[in-house]
């Protein structure tokens, strides 16, 4: 639904399906009761699965333990840990006793762990054996060696177990309900970790009313039978998933193992998966593998890409693959959630359109909302107000104007039927002598040259420092002889003298990523010298 007069674009307007005024822990748990002998998760690594009355007990279990051990409502409890078979109750359990979940990376090194728990002060820490060493200094070195930490599935004597706080309390019937955490407004259940393109993570706030309206959107699903991604819970993609699990009521088939073909392949045919979210960032391995095209997809009924770009030839590759589902895209943003998605139709080179409880509009530089067809900065409000960045004032008022609008940071445009276009960073445009030029136009053009299989285009600083000079990055297929000479005679042949590609043409094996598929631009650029082509 468009609006003239303030040319702001809404999704439809959807009732809360789910109390927004109760906590978190409150909606899961009811959720939860539902349908007890439901299968709930599959481990993927060992075939355990757990029913929800059997992940609901242990929710109790791990809330009644951790309050035993005299953590709070409130009390900040920060998690860098894979997928297992413990994590989902352990996190559920300190959502239903209200405590704050700070989901980190387990693959964080001890700059990045420190850097996050210097922000968000956890009381408590829990880790895996993979990286219970790491964490370990990284408490040290923060000066907190009285805080408190576990690990799951860790084999070492010395370790408090994580799976210790799951066991039987012998009191389990005797609890009633999840302590109400107050204002659920402005009271914050999750902190994510920002993908950290442009730099360190920030702390990402999300109330209990913000995630409780995003299950209550998701209820507008069927129940399909059994999801899949590699992500972990640190990953938006990864707690969407579980979420979108509890709230429908299908199977999250996890495993600890990071992406591989094998791996993918392996669970693929081992489960009847309907729903498989995988980052852009892997698809042309799976495009290289023969099994692609020999694997049964005959149950899969959507293929979710999220995290970034993907052309339209690979969606063409891969709708053509399944005989009885599609590709969908779904554009979100760690501090809002999902925004647009074309989950009821595609169009070329579109995100779709903007989902249940969701405005957005496009502004010009100083903040005048533009007409559909224009490119400005996308602004984006949701239905339950957001919160920010934790302790960090700046940045929240950088983010989020007076009136609750989030600034994306993306240049983007909406056609006249309400289709979001995202064309590009606003900070990754390049600036040539006056122009605006949007990497994605490049890399539009790039990627149909034959033996091109990743592009991504940055800037780099010219000699006389005043002008970024385009610059491509290519990963080529194994099998091509492609060179600088060709892409540049393709590329200048079809585009405005201020547009060539004058920062030249490097190929790599791979593209710095961020851990959920982003390109890093900056890393580009520093991967190389400044070159001009003046």
């Amino acid at each position: 639904m468009f609006d003239p007069e303030t040319k702001v674009w809404s999704g439809f307007k959807q009732p809360p399906l789910l109390n927004p005024e109760a906590s978190l822990g409150q909606v899961l748990m009811a959720l939860l009761k539902r349908t007890p002998n439901r299968v709930i998760q599959i481990d993927g690594d060992t075939g355990q699965v757990m029913t929800c009355e059997e992940m609901r007990l242990k929710t109790v279990r791990a809330a009644q333990t951790l309050e035993a051990l005299g953590y709070r409502a409130g009390d900040m409890a920060a998690l860098a840990c894979t997928n297992s078979e413990s994590l989902a109750p352990l996190v559920l359990g300190m959502l239903t006793l209200g405590m704050t979940t700070h989901l980190m990376s387990p693959s964080y090194g001890l700059d990045d762990l420190v850097h996050m728990m210097n922000i968000t002060q956890p009381k408590l820490v829990i880790c895996d054996g993979g990286n219970f060493e790491t964490v370990r200094k990284a408490i040290q070195l923060k000066g907190t060696p009285e805080l408190e930490l576990y690990a799951l599935e860790c084999e070492s004597s010395i370790v408090k177990k994580a799976e210790d706080l799951l066991q039987e309390t012998g009191y389990e019937d005797f609890f009633l309900s999840p302590p109400h955490v107050g204002n659920s407004r402005e009271t914050v259940a999750v902190v994510l970790c920002s993908s950290g393109t442009a730099g360190l993570n920030k702390a990402v706030c999300l109330s209990h009313a913000h995630l409780i309206t995003l299950c209550g959107g998701s209820a507008m699903f069927m129940n399909s039978g059994i999801i899949f991604a590699f992500s972990p819970l640190f990953w938006g993609t990864g707690l969407c998933c579980l979420l979108l699990s509890l709230t429908i009521g299908d199977a999250r088939l996890i495993t600890r193992r990071p992406f591989s073909e094998d791996t993918f392949f392996e669970l693929m045919q081992h489960y009847p998966v309907n729903i498989v979210c995988i980052s852009p960032s892997y698809i042309h391995l799976l495009m290289r593998d023969k099994r692609t095209k020999t694997m049964d997809w005959s149950y899969l009924k959507v293929w979710v890409f999220v995290g970034s770009y993907v052309s339209e030839n690979i969606r063409n590759y891969f709708d053509d693959l399944l005989p009885n589902g599609r590709s969908v895209i779904i554009y979100g943003l760690s501090e809002t959630g999902t925004v647009a998605g074309d989950l009821f139709g595609r169009r070329s080179h579109s995100t779709g359109q903007l989902l249940p409880n969701v405005s957005a509009k496009i502004v010009d530089e100083v903040g005048t909302a533009l007409s559909n067809g224009e490119r400005g900065e996308l602004l984006v409000q949701f239905r339950e107000p957001l919160l920010g960045y934790y302790h960090n004032r700046t940045e929240t008022a950088a983010a989020l104007s007076e009136d609750g609008w989030f600034r994306t940071g993306d240049i983007a445009l909406f056609d006249e039927d309400g289709y979001l276009y995202i064309l590009d960073r606003k900070k990754d445009l390049i600036k040539y002598h006056g122009y605006h030029i949007a990497p994605a136009d490049l890399e539009a053009i790039i990627e149909r040259i034959a033996g091109v299989e990743q592009v991504s285009v940055a800037g780099l600083l010219a000699e006389d420092g005043c002008n970024d000079l385009p610059a491509a990055f290519i990963v080529k297929s194994p099998e091509s002889d492609l060179n600088e000479e060709k892409v540049l005679q393709i590329v200048d042949d079809q585009v405005a003298d201020y547009k060539r590609l004058r920062g030249g043409v490097f190929f790599a094996s791979t593209l710095p990523r961020t851990e959920n598929g982003k390109i890093i631009r900056r890393k580009l650029r520093e991967n190389v010298q400044t070159k001009s082509k003046l």
